[in-house]
Formats: C-alpha cells, sequence, structure tokens
C-alpha cells in the first residue's frame, strides 16, 4: 500500500492529463505553452532553490554523477552498435530512447512522492549535469547514422552548445549550486514566490505528459518499443544500482537517483528526432510506451529500492 500510494497518484494526475486533452479542454496548443512554462519557469524555480537549500556534500557525489552519467553514455553507445542493421533514422532514435531518461517532467515527482522534497535537493545537480550529458548523447547518435558532412555536423554541435549553455533546466540548477557554494539564500516575499512557482512544476509536468500521450502512435512500433522499454526501465538502472551498490553508496543517495535512471524516455527525445532527421513515429511511440510500461517497472523498483 505504501507503494502504490507512491505511484498512483503520479499515473492519477498522468490519466487526467489524458482526459483533459480526450475532452478537448486541452489542445495540441494549450499543452505546448503548459510544456513551456514548465521547462523555462516552474522547473528551473524548483531546482535553483531546491538546490540552494542542500549542502553540497549532499548533493554533489561524483559516485553517483559519474554511474549514472558514464552508464547512460555506455548503454547509449552499445545500443547505437547493436543497431546496426536498423534504417539511418531509426538507429539514432533507437539509441536515445533506450538511455534518455524523463528526469525533470516524470523522475522529480515520483521522488518527491517517495522520499519527500530533501531528496528533490539532493538529485538537483545530478539533474543538471544530465542535462548536458543528454544533450550530447542525443546529437551524436542522432548525426552518426546519417554520415552528416563536416559542416553539417559542426552546425549540430554548434546548436546543441547553444542548448545546454542557455537550457533553463540547467541554468537553474548551476545558479542553485553556486548559492549553496557561496552560503546564499532566497529570502523572504522572494523565496516564498519562488517556491509557489515551483511548487506547480510537478502537477503540472504530469498533466502536461498525459495530454501529449497519443496512442494511436504505438500501434505499428510495439516490438521495437517493448525491446526499448526493457532496457531503458530494467536493465540499465539495474546496472547503475548495481555499480552504486558495489561503489558502497546508500540510503537515498542511493535509490534516488536510480529511480530517475529508471523513468520513462524523455518526451524532448521526440522533438529532437523531429529536427534531425529522425524516425518522428518510432520516437513518438517509444516515450508513450515507456511511459505506460513503467507503471509495473516502477513499482517493482520501488520494491527493490524500498520507501
Amino acid at each position: 500500500m505504501t507503494i502504490l500510494n507512491i505511484v498512483l497518484p503520479v499515473f492519477l494526475v498522468i490519466g487526467l492529463g489524458w482526459g483533459l486533452r480526450r475532452i478537448g479542454f486541452l489542445s495540441a496548443t494549450d499543452n505546448s505553452a503548459l510544456t513551456r512554462l514548465i521547462f523555462y519557469v516552474a522547473a528551473p524555480a524548483l531546482l535553483v532553490r531546491s538546490a540552494s537549500q542542500t549542502p553540497l556534500s549532499h548533493s554533489l557525489d561524483p559516485r553517483v554523477i559519474g554511474v549514472i552519467a558514464g552508464g547512460s553514455a555506455v548503454i547509449a553507445l552499445v545500443a547505437y552498435a547493436g543497431a546496426w542493421r536498423m534504417r539511418p533514422e531509426r538507429r539514432g532514435v533507437f539509441a536515445q530512447g533506450v538511455h534518455r531518461s524523463n528526469m525533470v517532467f516524470f523522475g522529480l515527482p515520483m521522488v518527491m512522492n517517495a522520499y519527500g522534497p530533501e531528496a528533490v535537493g539532493q538529485v538537483s545537480v545530478l539533474v543538471g549535469v544530465m542535462v548536458v550529458v543528454y544533450n550530447l548523447l542525443a546529437v551524436l547518435v542522432l548525426t552518426l547514422p546519417h554520415r552528416s558532412r563536416g559542416q553539417d555536423r559542426r552546425a549540430a554541435w554548434l546548436d546543441t552548445g547553444r542548448r545546454i549553455l542557455f537550457n533553463p533546466l540547467a541554468l537553474g540548477s548551476a545558479a542553485g549550486i553556486a548559492m549553496s557554494a557561496l552560503g546564499l539564500r532566497l529570502g523572504g516575499p522572494l523565496d516564498t514566490a519562488v517556491d509557489l512557482v515551483g511548487r506547480t512544476a510537478l502537477p503540472l509536468a504530469l498533466i502536461s505528459i498525459g495530454a501529449g500521450l497519443d496512442l494511436a502512435r504505438l500501434r505499428n512500433e510495439v516490438p521495437t518499443t517493448l525491446a526499448i522499454a526493457l532496457v531503458k526501465l530494467v536493465v540499465g538502472p539495474l546496472l547503475m544500482y548495481l555499480a552504486l551498490r558495489a561503489l558502497g553508496v546508500t540510503g537515498t543517495a542511493l535509490s534516488a537517483p536510480v529511480l530517475l535512471a529508471a523513468t520513462p524516455t524523455a518526451v524532448v527525445s521526440y522533438v529532437m528526432s523531429k529536427q534531425m532527421r529522425g524516425d518522428a513515429e518510432l520516437a513518438g511511440a517509444v516515450v508513450i510506451g515507456t511511459t505506460l510500461a513503467s507503471l509495473a517497472t516502477i513499482i517493482g523498483w520501488l520494491m527493490v529500492l524500498g520507501v
């Protein structure tokens, strides 16, 4: 019952978003605006406040960052090599699907429900680092199959550099880290205002995920999506869990990052696939399929990790 009380509210809010879209209360345009609000305003407010209130000794663990970031890179490259028979436009999407976690929109609400707001502060540095890692890996696996000319690849890397440099999630995490290091805190009405805005990020993110679920996209991609879901939701997080255990990481420092790694494929992977000549139909199916499958796998992980 404890685990169900953690998981079911998250999926019920996702279901609310899906229902609102089905009855026409939220249109695709409305959901796009909602996503922008979360990405550029609410989520950065949550990250900057959480990171600034968490001592660096509690949030900056090189073992955790190394395992999650390094594990994601290894999984992406192994998947890319293993998909060598796929068409170029599907190969990069496959590799991106197995490693890119929905840490902010899905993972942070789950961590909050399972381990409380303190855990959000503990993983804020990790989230900021993974924003950079995921963008770099996405460009690598999505451009390699097309054997782009040098000029095209340079343009892709420059665009990624701009994405990272001006990414509001990375900037929010960096600002919070700097404030924590300098011993600075938001105070008075400003702290209350940032807290109020940050609190909207997690429920709105779940509604946005639900509103974006289009089950029709999954119909023609079930076998490939199941293979990706198995690696993304079970095999990859399991390897990271075993590596962190071997390094002596315990408690929330172990469970919260693994739970983040075990989240579905990020929605932004669909956007990047469309922009970089990937198979958008497969990318959309992966987001939907891994989100649906995660209802079972997240329950399993919470049982393994303990709450």
